[in-house]
């Protein structure tokens, strides 16, 4: 049977190491509850009881650095100097042990700037109700991903995309024909 998309088993999520409290039943896949990878959706989204965790946690973890704001409804934050010094990693916790660590760049976008600070944005966007978490493209970019159709497996690995595909033959030792 063919899905439209790609399930993951995530379990849990970790900001700096510490696991928010999130009810592990948010992302329990069931007929209403799914976690998705789809490359197609630009941002990320979290149902909306792991979204405030993450949120709050992100927050808390850089309120002494930065100054918070909120722009649109989305948490965002002033920052004047590097994110990758400020903000922690994130963790995306699945099943069977695999973890999907995130960069500041892979979880904040970069909106404007204000007086000399740039106004960076939490880019996970939150969903009410719906029971879904999706990862898009923001959790996506830097990372190769390799489908197991027959195990029905999804891995993936770091990458830094600013190589041409050509460099695909050094990382994976041949090039990969796709039809």
């Amino acid at each position: 049977m063919l899905r439209p998309h790609y399930n993951l088993n995530l379990q849990s999520i970790s900001v700096n190491g510490q696991t928010l409290s999130i009810d592990p039943a948010v992302f329990a896949t069931s007929s209403n509850r799914v976690t998705i990878v789809d490359s197609r959706t630009t941002l990320a989204y979290l149902a909306k009881e792991a979204y405030d965790p993450f949120a709050s946690a992100i927050t808390n973890t850089v309120s002494q650095s930065v100054r918070p704001v909120l722009s649109k409804g989305t948490q965002c934050f002033l920052i004047t100097s590097s994110v990758s010094e400020i903000f922690p990693p994130v963790s995306l916790n699945f099943a069977g042990g695999a973890s999907m660590i995130l960069k500041p760049e892979d979880y904040l976008l970069q909106q404007n700037s204000v007086g000399g600070a740039a106004v960076w944005c939490i880019g996970f966007q939150k969903i009410q109700g719906q029971g879904i978490t999706i990862l898009g493209d923001l959790v996506l970019k830097d990372k190769i991903f390799v489908y197991d159709l027959a195990g029905q497996r999804i891995g993936w690995a770091n990458y830094d995309c600013k190589f041409q595909c050509s460099n695909f033959k050094r990382v994976f030792g041949h090039q990969m024909e796709i039809k």
